[in-house]
């Protein structure tokens, strides 16, 4: 190598050793830091206890508290033939008893049977997870059928509990007249057949979910959040996963709902809230609570349903709830593009309002045929893409991650 070799190579060494990358350095080994791969002086003292063929314990943390790779590892990583004996037998202090439990292989498979657990990787479920519907495995389509459930809504939760019977036909060929409407007054939001397309041996059996309408003096938003506390604590027992829905009535122009303080979000002395809601919850932690977002209609489409739906998806994203975006399903055409509220000086049948300058999320035309309400009878496209949206939520409830 000649000098002038040398001296290139030692300058581009020189420059090298500049740049950050050339400074990492090797970190020993730090407990106290978290900075150790295996047998920490702090790892939990190791621990498997089963019950009725469920794991309840794992290293000392109960059910209610696992994250989500001690729920994977509890529901699809364990031969639970095998891991009891391996928890009864003794082990070497260098051998945590938890290793001699044979793993499964491969650990894919969902449980034989289903199963409910309010902890995992947040789930929303909105107008582009429609398209999971026909993906959803068998054994996951079986697990969420055995789910007990319960929602509480006004007439569009009729709507959609009438999609979910529509779907318990094997094809949409053999459904009911009304499960199969794809042309519109206005031709223009007519929808293509192959919307509403569906086919299933035997059907999608919705046999254990339930729908119940409001009882009693239910007119606000508060009232609501009231009354589906007072319906469903006799019979909480009876379901595994429970929800209500708030109609796009509570969403008006002037509802008071998404107001900071005084809303739903809001911990009110003299309202009942979310705040009620969620000690409602910590008081059934082995219970699965959906959320959801409104319904919406032509005419609303207003400024505090937008408000309020986006704090829901704040909410439900932040501390982990369950989330059924309804709202953003009926504001989506089945094409994927957004609708906005009858204020856009666009004619629909018999309605002409003037534009108000502003784009605000309302039901597609192509779901209903009020010009200004939201209902989802008259035409099945809406109530058939919402009911097969709630099978793709409950087979996740059920376990299933796509």
């Amino acid at each position: 190598m000649s000098a002038v070799d040398r001296e290139a190579r030692s300058l581009r060494s020189a420059y090298y050793a500049t740049r950050p990358i050339s400074r990492d350095n090797l970190v020993p080994e730090d407990p106290a830091l978290g900075l150790v791969a295996f047998s920490s002086p702090f790892d939990p003292e190791p621990s498997l206890r089963i019950e009725d063929g469920r794991v309840v314990e794992l290293d000392g943390k109960p059910e209610s508290e696992f994250d989500l790779i001690d729920e994977f590892i509890a529901r699809h990583g364990l031969d639970l033939t095998q891991a009891r004996p391996a928890a009864l037998s003794p082990t070497p202090p260098e051998q945590p008893r938890a290793t001699e439990a044979r793993p499964t292989a491969p650990p894919t498979p969902p449980p034989a049977t289903s199963t409910v657990s309010p902890t995992g990787p947040v789930l929303r479920v909105d107008h582009s997870s429609i398209a999971l519907f026909d993906s959803i495995p068998d054994a996951y389509l079986e697990a969420a059928a055995d789910l007990s459930m319960v929602y509480i809504d006004r007439s569009v939760g009729l709507n959609i509990s009438e999609g979910l019977d529509c779907l318990t036909a094997p094809t949409d060929e053999a459904a009911r007249n009304h499960c199969r409407r794809t042309d519109h007054r206005n031709p223009a939001y007519s929808v293509d057949p192959a919307v509403l397309d569906w086919s299933h041996p035997g059907g999608y059996d919705r046999s254990r979910w339930v729908f119940l309408p409001w009882e009693g003096d239910c007119a606000s938003w508060s009232d609501e959040v009231d009354c589906f506390l007072r319906m469903v604590e006799p019979i909480v027992d009876d379901f595994d996963v429970l929800s209500y829905q708030f109609s796009y009535l509570e969403v008006a122009a002037g509802s008071d709902i998404a107001a900071a303080p005084g809303g739903f979000l809001s911990d009110n002395p003299d309202r009942t809230d979310v705040f009620d809601l969620e000690a409602f919850e910590a008081a059934h932690p082995d219970k699965v609570f959906l959320y959801w977002t409104t319904s919406l209609a032509r005419g609303i489409g207003t400024v505090e349903a937008e408000q309020f739906n986006d704090q829901m998806r704040l909410y439900a994203r932040s501390h982990g709830k369950p989330l059924f975006d309804v709202a953003d399903i009926l504001s989506h055409d089945p094409s994927g593009n957004p609708c906005y509220d009858n204020r856009d000086g666009v004619a629909y049948q018999d309605e002409n309002l003037s534009d108000d300058g502003l784009d605000l999320p309302a039901i597609c035309p192509h779901y209903t045929t009020e010009t200004d309400g939201g209902h989802l009878g008259s035409v099945s496209a809406g109530k058939i893409r919402v009911a097969q949206a709630f099978w793709v939520l409950m087979a996740q409830v059920a376990g299933w991650r796509p």
